[in-house]
């Protein structure tokens, strides 16, 4: 339940009148009382579990205030899915963030202070720009809300530096009313949204965080098959559910292996296509028994309410993460299953994944020695990545860091100009689709038969009265009927280094992402202890959430109920008598995996690591220390700086492990 709040009812009436905008009769519990706060004027922070209905907190109230409504919100999907089901409802509201690009993005500008927008979602690394903040002073803004506002502290298991930002861009604007909104926060969380956002004596509205209705279980499994048979076990029950993957690699293999197994589920990811993830996202929500296989991009905006189970078939990174996950469980109140997939070696790969956000000092240094040896970068991350010999993912984390402490300049994503050449066949065309038909009768009003002409997307949009995604579709279709040569736009973000100096010069302080690093690894060993814990899960999740009444027993988890899930048997092994082969063999046997892993990662080949010699030098020494893993011929300080302390740390476990029989 929530915690007893005031209901400011001055403005109860106003606001259950607003609900007809929404197609609603009445509040979800705690919703009436945010609301009335919110218009009485009054900063809250908001702690409501996923599917509460928090986004109501602050639409509601817009739409009854004279100006505008500013949301900060980190997701790019999340925000035009939002407006574009508030336009649906008849409700002004637009976005601005790195998909938009300057043409439009000014034009979306001067219609907000013209006053047709009642809320703008704007994506938190805007506020870096210092036009961008002066073109917001001159707006009215009554409300300023931040969504996902655990993303504010260092303590979250999503900290976004940008949103740090945010309490210098409150106290620019002086919005009359802040409201912070966010599912999962612990107390010391709570206390830094606070803080951070130089909030004066807030009302803080926290909502129960327990879900009875919801089966807790950790299951475990001992390799990839296992994984597969306890999917399948899930698959059998009736109903909805989603299983969740680490990376776009595990989702994409655990996908293949259960359709091999005669099974239909529906794959997503960040990596898959706009128009191919909105279809997967539209069959899930459509089907009656559909069952998704995604990574953790799937899910917000997320609202089925007969999900039966929310399965992990890895270890999330916090448990924050887990529980607002498994919270798109059950959400018409009837019973439905968490449960957690676990094996060890999961935990090695969150570290990695953890490692690639906060790269060593040396990628930073390569990545820029390349940018400040060029005017522009244009090739592409990819690239990037591939010419310094580092993954994506560092090379990402390393330029999101750089433009943070403003040494790099990116370009927004997919700016720049069209090239269109109409063909002398294109006046004697007729399209079938209606969006392509438009589009050619107005660029054949407009330019020259058989010239190329160079046209920004907002041209196209604004002359041919289309919208950008049929724009590009009718574009890609005028192609295919050769009726137009299109050449498009550099589709990834260019980037500029901004001083010429040597990377020792650059003043860059890496002290912030050790920081952060060390704190990401303390949330994964908190999600750990949970799934190793032997008491209560539930009394355990509402603890780690600051409940203060907390039953030692309930009967809705595996350690107080039993398991549900046939886990399968852990096979053991023999291992040689002696104890330094033993060590030796398991430290070999975990230096290959976590070899062979990084550089499928890394998309290298593994002797690019270290080569099979130095990986038997490195299992025979078992270093301990920066001094004994210098000692083994092969290493070298460059390869301590990336990898001796994974190494050390495999060293470690292998020589605690000698003796025992596993």
């Amino acid at each position: 339940m929530m915690q007893p709040m005031p209901l400011v009812t001055e403005h109860l009436e106003e606001a259950k009148a607003g609900l007809v905008h929404f197609g609603l009769r009445e509040f979800r519990p705690g919703q009436a009382e945010v609301i009335t706060a919110v218009l009485s004027g009054r900063n809250a922070v908001v702690v409501m579990p996923t599917g509460a209905g928090k986004s109501l907190c602050y639409q509601l109230p817009a739409i009854l205030l004279p100006g505008v409504t500013l949301v900060v919100s980190p997701l790019i999907s999340l925000m035009k899915d939002q407006v574009e089901q508030l336009l649906a409802r008849g409700i002004s509201a637009t976005f601005i963030n790195s998909t938009v690009g300057d043409l439009e993005r000014a034009a979306r500008l001067r219609s907000i202070k013209e006053g047709s927008c009642k809320l703008v979602y704007v994506a938190p690394e805007r506020f870096r720009s210092a036009s961008f903040l002066a073109a917001l002073s001159e707006i009215r803004v009554d409300l300023f809300a931040v969504d996902e506002a655990h993303c504010i502290s260092q303590w979250g298991h999503d900290f976004r530096p940008d949103y740090s930002l945010l309490g210098q861009v409150r106290k620019r604007l002086r919005p009359p009313r802040t409201v912070a909104l966010t599912a999962t926060a612990t107390p010391e969380v709570r206390k830094d949204i606070v803080h951070s956002l130089l909030m004066k004596d807030p009302q803080v509205f926290v909502a129960g965080f327990d879900r009875s209705n919801l089966f807790l279980e950790v299951t475990p499994v001992s390799g990839e098959e296992d994984r597969r048979r306890a999917c399948e076990q899930l698959l059998s029950l009736s109903g909805s559910g989603i299983i969740y993957c680490s990376t776009r690699r595990a989702a994409e293999g655990l996908h293949r292996s259960l359709q091999q197994g005669g099974h239909q589920p529906i794959l997503y990811h960040a990596g898959m296509g706009d128009e191919e993830r909105h279809r997967a996202q539209e069959e899930f929500m459509s089907g009656r028994d559909a069952v998704a296989v995604a990574t953790n991009a799937f899910g917000m905006g997320i609202d089925k309410p007969d999900i039966r189970f929310v399965a992990h078939a890895n270890i999330p990174k916090a448990v924050e993460a887990y529980y607002q996950e498994i919270g798109r469980a059950g959400r018409d109140g009837k019973s439905a299953h968490a449960v957690l997939l676990f094996n060890h070696s999961d935990v090695f790969t969150q570290e990695r994944l953890i490692e690639g956000s906060h790269p060593p000092e040396s990628v930073f240094a390569d990545v820029w020695k390349l940018l400040s040896e060029v005017e522009v970068f244009e090739q592409g991350v990819g690239l990037l990545a591939g010419q310094i010999g580092a993954s994506e993912f560092e090379v990402s984390a390393a330029l999101r860091v750089l433009e943070r402490e403003g040494k790099i300049s990116r370009a927004g994503r997919g700016e720049g100009r069209y090239g269109i050449k109409i063909a002398a066949r294109a006046r004697e065309l007729t399209p079938h689709a209606s969006d392509a038909k438009t589009l050619l009768a107005w660029l054949l009003q407009s330019f020259p038969v058989g010239k190329e002409v160079s046209v920004e997307l907002s041209a196209l949009t604004s002359g041919s009265r289309l919208s950008e995604p049929q724009v590009r579709h009718a574009l890609g279709l005028l192609e295919k009927s050769r009726a137009a040569k299109v050449s498009r736009p550099f589709s990834g973000r260019a980037i500029r280094a901004l001083e010429r100096v040597s990377f020792s010069e650059l003043g860059l302080d890496l002290s912030r992402v050790r920081e952060q690093e060390k704190r990401s690894l303390l949330l994964l060993r908190r999600m750990t202890d949970y799934a190793y814990a032997k008491r209560c899960r539930r009394a355990f999740l509402l603890r780690y959430f600051g409940e203060s009444r907390v039953d030692s027993r309930c009967e809705a988890c595996d350690v107080c109920a039993g398991a549900r899930l046939q886990a399968a048997p852990v096979k053991k092994r023999a291992l040689p008598p002696d104890a330094a082969d033993v060590k030796n063999e398991l430290a070999a046997a975990e230096l290959r995996r976590w070899r062979r892993e990084l550089a499928r990662d890394l998309n290298v080949p593994a002797f690019i690591i270290f080569n099979d010699a130095t990986l038997m030098g490195l299992a025979a020494a078992l270093p301990t220390d920066r001094q004994s893993f210098l000692r083994v011929k092969g290493t070298g300080a460059t390869r301590w700086e990336r990898f001796g302390p994974k190494v050390v740390e495999i060293c470690q476990l292998a020589r605690a492990a000698g003796g025992a029989d596993l």
